[in-house]
């Protein structure tokens, strides 16, 4: 079966959201997918493999050492499963997909599938124009929530991706 044909058999997708150690070496510390129903495929904590703390992601989050120190590492405990997921749908939706992107480089996996951006698709809508790019500023996924009505606890994984399927729904 060619690559072409394995796309066609493909189809939903699943939404996807990491929060990490930080921005550079981002380690997994906790995960969580749903699909296009909105039901949970995967959410959990993470135990990052070379990093011991994150104060400053931890300020971001709330997810300490202590929190993570007895979960499987997610290259043991998730990413098996995570990449089974995505070889399996059409698109992924992410916000700020670029950066989900980024975390599953780091860990050695570049899956060929759509990444779907709500927070590109959201720039225009908001309308918020930047000169110096010269185009519309990215806006928080806390932003465009509250732009469509939606409450939640933001920098939390599972409450990100629920947040976000409803931003790319609208």
């Amino acid at each position: 079966m060619s690559h072409v044909d394995l796309e066609c058999k493909r189809s939903g997708y699943i939404v996807l959201d990491f929060e990490t150690t930080g921005f550079h070496e981002p380690e997994v510390l906790q995960v969580s997918v749903i699909n296009d129903k909105g039901e949970i495929l995967i959410s959990g904590y993470c135990r990052p493999e070379h990093v011991e703390s994150w104060e400053e992601a931890q300020t971001v989050h709330g997810i300490s050492p202590e929190m993570v120190a007895n979960c499987p590492t997610f290259r043991e405990g998730y990413l098996p499963k995570l990449l089974e997921l995505i070889e399996s749908v059409a698109a992924v939706i992410a916000y700020n997909a670029e950066f989900e992107r980024s975390v599953l480089r780091f860990y050695g996996a570049e899956p060929v599938v759509a990444f779907i951006d709500p927070m590109l698709m959201f720039a225009p809508v908001y309308g918020e124009w930047s000169d110096w790019f010269q185009s519309y500023k990215y806006q928080k996924l806390a932003t465009a929530a509250s732009y469509y009505g939606y409450d939640f606890k933001a920098h939390d994984a599972l409450e990100d991706v629920k947040a976000t399927l409803y931003i790319y729904e609208k």
